[in-house]
């Protein structure tokens, strides 16, 4: 009798064991792998690692969570993926780009608006009010959300540098962002700088103002000479000869204004290409001033000569080069007074450049006009410049020669005392003639 309860007591316990392990394994472990699961998907991470098992349907509970949290790490991972493909694009954007929430609280910035705006921190989480500090902006932002629909204009900023002030122009386009519902949700603000764009389009409608205003007045001569010729065919020979001067002298102006304007296309469009010669300096502006002294003693003008012991060798186009110092020595003796000096120079050569230098004893420009004579059209005296027959594109021709060199030029002067023009070339023209031509575009 004793022997049965033993054994009874064993399989009491045996199956209390078995039981015990049932709930934990079939039940308690599977209960503690669906909090874990749901914990995990709550937190946004991924709870795999497992193997699904249980009772009472407990198995098939784990499995789905299992499968609902593999979606979601897909999900997660292709979020992640596209989140940072429109970072890249939106960094490698020139465009400033920004986009915000209906609270116009900034959601995120590219690194152009930051440098557009000047913005040194990032500034995600901030109002757009306290990062853009310009009005236009925010009255685009509010029309875009009441309208509903794509707003663009044009944004002029001023900034203040020392004593100059510069100009930005934004083309601003304004996006809503709309929920499923087609609730509003936010705004995608793109900055396009067209601030070149403008300065192109104000030197083409100067250039075609100043072009019209100088074929203007030889023309209006033309016409008015030529109804005198037709109302008095029978004029007397010493009129007609004089009339016949002043046609003459006007057409040359024209010719020469044509044949500068078609040499400043070529040179601004990049169809000038440089020939690149080995050039002795003292010959070269030897035979140069003996062009020039005829010229000068026309005028009852001398021409100097000034070079260094040894002038050396300079790679450079001879023809555009000839014509920056016929362009120069041309304006010298122009507004040089008889008796004096025209100076035709060169410094001794340093390190890799060459200085070279046209100084006359003449009238001298004001010195906040300096600056401006390398401007096409640009006169000091617009007066006395059409009397002398100028075109007023010869330094605008001699500054884009030199810029394709690769050089520098400059100017000096003191009124009654003279001007001297001073350009700088290196001794070697650069390999890439896209470089130059760039630096040249540059400078328009």
């Amino acid at each position: 009798m004793v022997g049965w309860i033993d054994a009874l007591d064993v399989l009491i316990v045996a199956a209390s064991l078995a039981g015990t392990a049932f709930v934990y394994f079939r039940i308690y472990l599977p209960i503690q792998r669906i909090r874990q699961l749901t914990r995990h998907l709550a937190e946004g991470r991924s709870g795999s690692g497992y193997v699904a098992n249980g009772a009472w349907g407990l198995r098939g509970i784990i499995s789905d969570l299992e499968a609902v949290d593999q979606s979601l790490s897909r999900l997660r991972n292709q979020a992640q993926s596209e989140g940072y493909g429109l970072k890249t694009i939106l960094a490698s954007m020139a465009e400033g780009v920004i986009i915000t929430g209906q609270d116009r609280v900034i959601r995120m910035a590219n690194g152009a608006f930051r440098r557009m705006f000047k913005v040194a921190s990032d500034p995600v989480g901030r109002r757009a009010f306290d990062v853009i500090l310009h009005a236009d902006v925010h009255v685009l932002m509010d029309r875009a959300l009441q309208s509903g629909t794509e707003t663009t204009g044009e944004i002029t900023i001023q900034e203040s540098i020392g004593l100059d002030a510069a100009r930005t122009v934004f083309q601003l386009s304004i996006s809503p962002l709309r929920a499923e519902d087609g609730a509003p949700r936010g705004l995608v603000l793109v900055f396009h700088d067209i601030s070149r764009i403008k300065q192109l389009e104000e030197v083409r409608r100067e250039f075609v103002a100043n072009v019209s205003h100088e074929l203007r007045t030889p023309l209006a001569i033309f016409h008015g000479y030529l109804e005198t010729l037709i109302a008095q065919p029978r004029m007397p020979e010493e009129e007609l000869l004089r009339v016949l001067q002043v046609l003459k002298r006007h057409s040359d102006r024209l010719n020469a204004l044509v044949d500068d304007l078609l040499t400043l296309a070529r040179i601004e469009s990049g169809r000038i290409q440089l020939e690149r010669v080995t050039l002795q300096v003292r010959p070269f502006l030897e035979r140069l001033a003996n062009d020039w002294r005829p010229m000068c003693a026309k005028k009852d003008c001398r021409l100097e000569l000034r070079l260094p012991e040894h002038p050396g060798l300079i790679e450079a186009d001879p023809l555009r080069l000839e014509q920056v110092f016929y362009n120069l020595l041309d304006n010298a003796l122009k507004y040089s007074e008889p008796g004096k000096a025209v100076i035709l120079g060169m410094d001794p050569p340093s390190g890799e450049a060459v200085s070279f230098y046209v100084r006359d004893a003449g009238i001298g420009i004001p010195a906040d006009k300096v600056d401006h004579i390398f401007q096409r059209f640009y006169r000091v005296d617009r007066a006395r410049s059409r009397e002398m027959g100028g075109t007023g594109l010869g330094l605008a021709i001699v500054k884009h020669i030199v810029q394709l060199h690769g050089g520098q030029v400059g100017a000096a002067s003191e009124l009654g005392k003279g001007t001297t023009i001073r350009f700088t070339l290196p001794l070697h023209l650069s390999r890439d003639p896209e470089e130059a031509f760039e630096t040249a575009a540059g400078q328009i």
